[in-house]
């Protein structure tokens, strides 16, 4: 085999010369050279042939493929008809000359790869030489990276789903960037990086002059794009609405953008960035997002990668007091059932004789689900990190053997709990609104809702964190039990998830919507009234396809906990129905079930700069232990300065120093240049 240029593809620079020694016309046919012309090698790569101009020639799209007609990519990648639909849509726009392209998608859709897999493919039309990428949280961007692609040391690929990608041209390392520069190395063409909408109003510069520089040679992806901009919710979007402003901006830099959302606004229901609506074709009050790609709750259902549902809710006897007024009427209470109404929906859920039964119900159903398989977890989201406290609290003093994580914003080290979530031991995360944007833990099988969100693209986005079909148990077998209030709007929600149709979600907000813009009437001096307390009392179950009423379920309930049974009441439900009709039939002998051997403890894969970053501290750590054994602590008077000298040491064998150590080769060369200190 012929030795291969370590350079496999010509930099920008290099087609730039290309571009100019054709005269802007292929070298083949003399056709004008657009958009997406290719930097060809005249000797092949493969056979030896030199990433060098005078093995170069520019060729217009169309006689290069003609040219590699012979070239197949050996890649494992099925997409799936929604990600076929995504990758087609995105490479014939830009071919039809537009500059965007929306996608709709529902969790668990698979967008991440989606969009990866995307960018893999117009770099191999010459389309692109970077992706650049953009999410709502640090948590999705350091996901990006190491879902992608993870490299050892020596800069072998190790694991990630560019695996599932021909090496010989596939997109490289997205590196989750937040103001390093380069964003992309010179010498790896191909490249990409991942930040947060955070990162790009605190770092603007550093991104736009990034974009500037490579101006119509990048795909530029808006993950999530209905948090970008949000100023109404802190647990919501970052960056308020300058990140829209500065999406634009890339924008206008990009050689195309990919819009990705979960709900057709954004999260504080105005429009999203860049995207079009048009009227709605039977209510002219309504605006219908133009998308050019869609996934559904259905799509998920038929294709084997979501699962079905049951839902648990659980009503609540409510008691309002008003007070006294200046009119002469007295104290009164107004009792009446949250199936009802449920317009104090916050009082309600605050009260701990309302969320600690749902609070039970959900260890229970975790409990049960962890018969099946002991990789099985459970999430419970809360209004505000205050209620989550209080939630993680309560579950640590009733259930002291439940392993339990706890993960607010306001936490510092939340990223890495979330991380670590889905490959350590553990039975339940307690979090807020920040676990809902893309987080990917598909062993989630059981869902808690202590929100009072009621809008249908936030409680979708909720409960797709249970709904993802997991590798680890066979698909007919899983399911997602919710447990929720039983309150009025969320059983609409049920209603429209079981059509399974994303226009159901988009009425139900409309709804909402028109609720809040009704006129109020004449100004008038409002009681005083608060709720005096709130009761859960009894519980019903539905599924995707029968409902139970509360003494059904509390029958088949006190049925399952008598013959310690596990599976969810719904399903034990048509068992009983199927029984009556097939006792006098024989019964087959059931076959033992075997259970999969629980995974082993892992621990969660680590970005570059977190890898930099442990390096680093590692080092820190090992000159400290090293002046230890001389004799020199922390607070002696010489210790700073013999700090500083075994340091220097440290940096002159490595030759760099910690703020130069910006790759894990540089960085892990520090270290051991600390263990060899003598």
């Amino acid at each position: 085999m012929a030795d291969r240029d370590p350079q496999r593809f010509f930099t920008q620079n290099q087609r730039n010369i290309l571009y100019d020694l054709a005269e802007g016309r292929c070298e083949t046919c003399s056709a004008p050279l657009l958009d997406g012309w290719e930097a060809d090698h005249m000797v092949p790569w493969s056979q030896g042939g030199r990433t060098v101009i005078e093995n170069g020639q520019a060729l217009c799209a169309q006689c290069n493929k003609g040219k590699g007609r012979g070239v197949q990519y050996t890649d494992e990648f099925s997409p799936r008809p929604f990600q076929r639909e995504v990758i087609d849509q995105v490479s014939d726009r830009i071919h039809a000359g537009e500059r965007l392209t929306v996608v709709l998608a529902s969790p668990g859709s698979g967008k991440t790869l989606t969009y990866q897999a995307t960018a893999t493919r117009l770099f191999r039309a010459g389309l692109i030489d970077h992706v650049a990428v953009f999410a709502p949280r640090v948590a999705l961007a350091e996901q990006c990276e190491t879902d992608w692609m993870q490299q050892d040391a020596q800069g072998s690929v190790t694991k990630g789903m560019c695996l599932l990608f021909d090496e010989n041209k596939r997109i490289g390392m997205i590196r989750h960037k937040v103001k390093e520069k380069p964003l992309t190395p010179v010498t790896e063409p191909g490249s990409g990086f991942v930040s947060t909408y955070s990162a790009l109003v605190t770092n603007e510069s550093v991104f736009l002059e990034w974009a500037a520089k490579h101006r119509g040679r990048f795909l530029l992806v808006a993950d999530e794009a209905q948090f970008c901009g949000d100023t109404t919710d802190p647990d919501a979007g970052e960056g308020g609405t300058r990140a829209g402003a500065l999406i634009k901006q890339m924008h206008e830099y990009a050689r195309h953008t990919l819009l990705l959302t979960g709900t057709p606004n954004r999260a504080d229901n105005q429009r999203l960035v860049l995207a079009d609506y048009e009227p709605h074709p039977t209510d002219p009050k309504r605006e219908v997002l133009v998308h050019h790609a869609e996934a559904k709750y259905s799509n998920g259902i038929a294709e084997g990668y979501l699962r079905k549902f049951e839902m648990r809710l659980t009503n609540a006897r409510v008691s309002k007091r008003t007070l006294a007024d200046d009119a002469g009427r007295g104290d009164s209470v107004l009792e009446y059932n949250l199936s009802d109404d449920g317009s104090e929906l916050v009082p309600v859920l605050r009260d701990e004789k309302t969320w600690q039964p749902l609070v039970d119900d959900v260890v229970r159903a975790i409990r049960d689900k962890k018969t099946f398989n002991a990789s099985y977890r459970g999430l419970i989201s809360c209004m505000q990190q205050q209620d989550a406290k209080k939630v993680y609290k309560y579950i640590q003093q009733r259930y002291p053997d439940l392993r339990v994580a706890l993960a607010v914003s306001s936490d510092t080290g939340a990223s890495q709990i979330l991380q670590d979530f889905k490959v350590k031991p553990m039975d339940l995360l307690v979090t807020v609104r920040m676990a809902f944007i893309g987080y990917d833990c598909k062993t989630i099988t059981v869902v808690g809702i202590l929100t009072h969100y009621r809008d249908g693209g936030h409680l979708m986005q909720l409960i797709g964190r249970g709904l993802r079909v997991w590798d680890g148990a066979p698909a007919r077998e899983q399911t997602c039990l919710i447990v929720a209030p039983d309150d009025p709007k969320m059983q609409g929600f049920l209603d429209l998830l079981r059509e399974e149709n994303d226009r159901g979600l988009k009425v139900l907000e409309e709804r909402e919507r028109e609720e809040r813009e009704e006129p109020g009437g004449e100004g008038v001096q409002e009681e005083f009234s608060y709720i005096d307390s709130a009761v859960a009392t009894t519980t019903r179950a539905s599924s995707n396809e029968l409902d139970m009423d509360a003494d059904e379920t509390l029958m088949v309930e006190t049925l399952k906990r008598a013959v310690d049974a596990a599976e969810d009441v719904t399903k034990l439900k048509q068992i009983i129905e199927m029984a009556g009709m097939m006792l006098k039939q024989p019964t087959p002998v059931p076959q033992p079930r075997t259970e999969p051997e629980p995974a082993p403890p892992a621990e969660a894969p680590k970005t570059e700069r977190q890898k930099i970053a442990d390096f680093n501290s590692k080092t820190s750590d090992t000159i400290r232990q090293y002046l230890y054994r001389g004799g020199v602590k922390p607070g002696d008077a010489g210790y700073r300065d013999a700090a500083m000298k075994a340091t220097a040491r440290v940096n002159e064998a490595a030759g760099c120093t910690a703020a130069n150590a910006n790759t894990v080769e540089k960085a892990s060369r520090r270290f051991r240049a600390a263990l060899a200190l003598k």
